[in-house]
């Protein structure tokens, strides 16, 4: 008897897999969190251009409070510093130091090798697939969320 395939397990499946290969000879830094990590990902992506602590709070979704803290450690870590822009003397952009760069240039380097292994021997059509798919599932995800939401503030009115 064929056992059920559940999208969502195979999906948490892969990605504890990849999440292994990655960070198995990924670079430690014991101050640096995953979220830490992401935020610098983030900031290296965007290099070039203002990046300030709101907008760490709507990529990520989070508050304005986890937001402070998680700049303030990274500042205190030397992990970034917070620059003013001349343009208004209330905000300023977050920069990543050196330390921040070199990890972020270590995890890409790992990424690719952890992409080019998880793609051997995968077509181009079969990666287009694979994407289409995925697009799908978060589609049908962003939906669902959209319509309890609806439903959850309609029963709140009532």
């Amino acid at each position: 008897m064929e056992q059920p395939r559940d999208v969502s397990f195979a999906v948490r499946a892969l990605l504890n897999q990849m999440r292994r290969h990655t960070l198995g000879d990924c670079p430690r830094d014991g101050d640096i969190t995953p979220m830490q990590g992401r935020v610098i990902g983030h900031l290296s992506f965007h290099a070039g251009t203002d990046v300030y602590q709101r907008d760490l709070e709507r990529e990520f979704d989070i508050r304005r409070s986890t937001a402070s803290v998680i700049v303030q450690t990274m500042e205190k870590n030397g992990l970034l510093k917070r620059e003013p822009v001349a343009h208004d003397a209330r905000l300023k952009k977050l920069v990543l130091t050196p330390r921040a760069m070199a990890f972020n240039d270590q995890f890409k380097r790992k990424i690719a090798k952890t992409e080019a292994v998880i793609t051997q021997n995968v077509s181009a059509e079969e990666l287009d697939s694979f994407f289409r798919v995925v697009a799908k599932f978060e589609d049908n995800l962003r939906k669902y969320t959209e319509t309890n939401q609806q439903a959850e503030h309609g029963e709140e009115q009532e």
